[in-house]
């Protein structure tokens, strides 16, 4: 049984940590991959806008996997005229506030935003995270707390905002992410093209471009 409770990092800074409490009460409510992809079933739907942004940082280990599942999604939603139209992905490394005004253009109904969280979970582990229940975190590089980042985003946008964490194994300085940690960002970058393709197209499969 995986026993490490947060990621291996010398730079606490740099890392994401949910209090105990907040921790224990939405394990309720979204705690894995099942529950995102019931989160996304109900989320996505016609004629709806949604931008997904990825950030973090690619010289930090697995600290670059919201960078990698976008790379991951990218493969459905680029292929897609459908999808392309009504879906804008953005790398937006360590600084996501300097999108800001792209996805205001854009005009979501949703925005969501994927990262490595330190959640107490294994490597690859995913969780939905709202904004409101985000107290006392730091993320990636940046010196915005992730909480003030997502209800200014919030604000500024006036759109849903939805955060999904991936619990890292590592985010020591280095160019390469753990494979559990690999393999949950292209688990959860197919739960998003499967929700785009039968709620948003309302198509069975991506054969109908």
């Amino acid at each position: 049984m995986y026993k490490n409770m947060a990621c291996t990092s010398k730079d606490e800074d740099m890392n994401f940590e949910i209090n105990t409490q907040t921790n224990t009460d939405m394990k309720a409510k979204t705690n894995t991959n099942t529950d995102v992809k019931a989160f996304l079933k109900r989320c996505i739907k016609p004629g709806q806008r949604y931008v997904v942004m990825g950030i973090g940082s690619t010289l930090r280990s697995d600290d670059g996997v919201g960078i990698y599942f976008i790379e991951q999604l990218s493969r459905t939603v680029q292929q897609d005229n459908m999808l392309r139209d009504n879906i804008l992905l953005i790398a937006g490394s360590t600084a996501p506030e300097n999108f800001t005004g792209e996805i205001k253009t854009f005009t979501p109904s949703t925005l969501f935003i994927v990262d490595a969280a330190c959640m107490g979970l294994t490597p690859g582990e995913t969780k939905i995270i709202p904004a409101s229940d985000i107290s006392g975190v730091s993320f990636s590089t940046h010196m915005m707390p992730l909480s003030v980042l997502l209800n200014y985003l919030e604000a500024e946008i006036g759109c849903n905002v939805v955060f999904i964490g991936i619990q890292p194994e590592s985010t020591e300085p280095g160019f390469s992410i753990s494979e559990d940690v690999k393999k949950g960002a292209e688990l959860l970058a197919k739960e998003f093209s499967f929700a785009f393709v039968h709620y948003l197209t309302r198509r069975t499969s991506l054969d109908n471009r």
